[in-house]
């Protein structure tokens, strides 16, 4: 609009209430106490743990745009906890009292004006504590709740419907302002499902998450029984094994090449037997179909014989893996052997 990129930032920054000579302002964890800070970082790392810590540097995530990122994310709090307030990272109270020390430091406060009338400071800080107390309300009904759900889950199912009509509907048909509070607390959006996910990213957090999918206890039993199969399905599909150790520096950047490449020949397998899957959970259901058919027999007796070698270190426990990857599959009988048994 006036013509130079520059001239259109510095009028940006005025529009806004910047100083068009002072840099960009960004949020920083380095607001908070000493205490609170080594927390914060700490909890940035578990965000950040699959973007840093490549043996190629051109890969790793900046350390300073991760904290940044974090910085905003806990600046947010208040706007994330209406969004997600069943999450693990949102129901601790302290991280209320992290946003308020870093919004402070990012917002500071403005130059005094003799024309500005103080009652318009007194609205604004009255309307934040409305937000910050309403936040606070929500959490506790929550709390309620689940507690109730805990607590009486027997007397609720046997509980007569014209009781529960009777208690949540008026005489005139309208509902009490407890019953449409709940009703309104109950309509919270569901979460959108995930998009399409590739088998090598599957690969890389079953590899890689912190804590480990096979011993997190958010992790839905439906999820782990896709992942510990598409792993362990992915490990038939190198050739000449692999060896990984989560010490190596370079951990998390073989856990990619070898992703990749078992996703490669995994598809190219699909491909031959007639099947298009490209998604994980499709190649999945193409992969349980084939071995069910027997078209992996002769994939899983290699394995084995790269397991015996020594061709192939999984850092995961045997345990955590499908019966065909942790068990060595049953010779079948020859004709002499047959002739023994019935003999």
């Amino acid at each position: 609009m006036l013509g130079t990129t520059q001239a259109e930032q510095k009028v940006a920054r005025v529009l806004s209430g910047w100083n068009p000579k002072d840099g960009a302002r960004h949020p920083s964890l380095r607001a908070l106490e000493e205490s609170n800070l080594s927390r914060a970082l700490k909890l940035q790392a578990l965000l950040f743990a699959s973007t840093l810590g490549f043996a190629d540097p051109a890969l790793n995530l900046d350390e300073e745009l991760a904290e940044v990122l974090t910085a905003t994310l806990v600046m947010h709090y208040p706007d994330m906890l209406l969004l997600a307030d069943s999450s693990a990272f949102f129901v601790r109270m302290q991280l209320l009292t992290w946003s308020v020390a870093i919004r402070r430091a990012f917002t500071p406060s403005p130059a005094p004006a003799e024309s500005r009338d103080s009652s318009a400071q007194y609205t604004a800080l009255v309307d934040l504590l409305k937000k910050q107390i309403n936040i606070l309300i929500l959490q506790n009904k929550r709390i309620e709740e689940r507690l109730l759900a805990v607590e009486s889950p027997k007397a609720t199912s046997e509980r007569p419907l014209s009781d529960s009509r009777g208690d949540t509907l008026r005489r005139d048909g309208s509902m009490p302002e407890v019953a449409q509070t709940t009703a309104q607390l109950s309509r919270v959006a569901r979460p959108k499902k995930k998009g399409l996910q590739l088998l090598s990213a599957i690969w890389y957090e079953w590899f890689t998450a912190e804590p480990p999918v096979h011993r997190s206890r958010s992790v839905k039993k439906t999820t782990l029984y896709e992942f510990r199969h598409i792993a362990g399905y992915m490990m038939l599909f190198l050739p000449s094994g692999f060896k990984l150790d989560a010490s190596s520096p370079a951990f998390k950047s073989e856990v990619l090449e070898l992703g990749e490449e078992a996703q490669t020949h995994a598809l190219a397998f699909l491909k031959a037997n007639g099947s298009s899957a490209f998604a994980a959970g499709t190649a999945l259901k193409a992969l349980r179909k084939l071995h069910k058919a027997g078209k992996l027999d002769t994939h899983i007796a290699l394995f084995h014989e790269r397991v015996h070698s020594g061709s192939i270190v999984d850092p995961t426990p045997s345990s955590a893996l499908p019966s065909f990857i942790r068990l060595q599959p049953k010779q079948k009988p020859t004709d002499k052997n047959q002739h023994n048994l019935q003999t």
